[in-house]
């Protein structure tokens, strides 16, 4: 009776991957993406994974799970769950202030809406970087910071840096926080950020493909990239170039992965911190990392017309920029969409990578291209398909 049912639900599992596999050639074929690889996570671990195009322009091959890309914003998470990490062992706490800890960042001032530079009053906490509302932005999240070349020389700016927007704790702006979160973790931990994650995430999960620095041996498993003309639409694919190494490890958005080593990482979340036996977080902790933490504003985008940032109407209401979701101390915390159920956590990475994390039916889905602009439409628009696709098997088995 067993071997039936196992045979059973391995033979429907089986249809149903057939008949996603069928719609979604449909929607790459319609699509202008020439390479991409995107796959479901299921909480115990397993994985299934749709693959088009070349790992690099210059080869005969099929891209895969395997294959390594920059995922640059996909690693705030990893630097959230770091810091979550050190919370857990009483290292630091989510609402000290951290002026003794991070006396370059405190001291950063603030330009209000006349462009006059005041001096911070509040202290900011590691709560305020976690959650993005500490003041400070990137040039396509604040139309200052934008035009920040012309504004420092109309007021005198002499500082090396970008001054914060607004004071911590008082409105939401995606920006620079995590970077910061980054040193924090070093500062305490006394290791760098890939000697750190390697130690406490990466490793012990067997994520063998993420580094900052992709070692010499995996090289070949690192894909090209493309970028979209902005004024006919079409995709220039870009001459392969190995990445120079660093020595400066960004929590922010340095990391390079594989959708099988993210996959691993969305699985262990899915599990509330830890997956085969290995715990990077206890559940209580996890639980606060996952909580949502706005309450009086939520995840306000402001659009700055930039470069490398499409910011075109999409005509769908899960548009990605979504004004209407929460924040939790590591992802944004759907609030607002016609598939997602509430509480579902995604963000993603500037090259055109996307996640998802469905807790209440349990699964994950990882999309991963090397595009520019971020948010491309062609690009986005296949993760959804792909998404709307999966929900709508979930839909027809119930």
């Amino acid at each position: 009776m067993k071997k039936l049912l196992f045979f059973l639900f391995f033979a429907s599992l089986v249809s149903c991957n057939q008949d996603i596999k069928e719609d979604l050639s449909k929607e790459i074929n319609t699509s202008q993406i020439p390479a991409v690889v995107m796959g479901k996570i299921h909480k115990n671990g397993n994985m299934e994974f749709f693959s088009h195009g070349p790992s690099r322009w210059d080869r005969n091959d099929t891209i895969n799970e395997n294959n390594i890309f920059r995922i640059a914003s996909m690693t705030k998470a990893l630097g959230s769950v770091a810091a979550l990490q050190l919370v857990e062992q009483g290292k630091i706490t989510l609402d000290e202030p951290l002026d003794e800890y991070l006396p370059n960042m405190v001291s950063i001032k603030i330009i209000n809406e006349n462009n006059e530079i005041l001096e911070p009053k509040n202290s900011i906490t590691l709560r305020h970087l976690l959650t993005h509302t500490a003041g400070f932005g990137y040039w396509f999240t604040s139309e200052k910071l934008s035009q920040w070349d012309k504004i420092k020389e109309e007021i005198g700016w002499k500082e090396d840096y970008e001054p914060r927007l607004f004071e911590s704790g008082t409105a939401y702006m995606y920006g620079t926080n995590i970077d910061w979160v980054g040193r924090l973790v070093e500062n305490i931990s006394g290791m760098n950020l890939e000697d750190y994650f390697r130690k406490y995430i990466t490793g012990p999960l067997e994520m063998n493909s993420t580094w900052f620095n992709v070692p010499a041996d995996l090289e070949s498993l690192v894909v090209s990239s493309s970028y979209r003309n902005s004024e006919n639409g079409e995709l220039v694919k870009n001459e392969y170039k190995k990445r120079n190494k660093t020595k400066n490890f960004n929590a922010g958005g340095g990391i390079s992965s594989s959708p099988n080593d993210y996959g691993i990482f969305l699985a262990c979340m899915l599990n509330q911190g830890e997956l085969n036996g290995v715990k990077i977080l206890n559940k209580e902790t996890f639980k606060l990392m996952n909580s949502p933490q706005l309450n009086e504003f939520k995840t306000t985008h402001r659009y700055v017309p930039v470069e490398n940032v499409d910011t075109k109407a999409r005509g769908d209401k899960d548009n990605f920029f979504d004004s209407y979701d929460n924040w939790t101390l590591a992802w944004a915390y759907e609030e607002n969409s016609i598939n997602r159920p509430i509480g579902t956590a995604y963000w993603a990475g500037f090259f055109n990578t996307y996640f998802t994390i469905d807790f209440k039916n349990e699964f994950a889905l990882v999309y991963m291209t090397q595009i520019l602009p971020f948010n491309d439409i062609h690009s986005y628009n296949l993760f959804t398909a792909y998404e709307r696709l999966v929900y709508k098997k979930l839909k027809n088995k119930l």
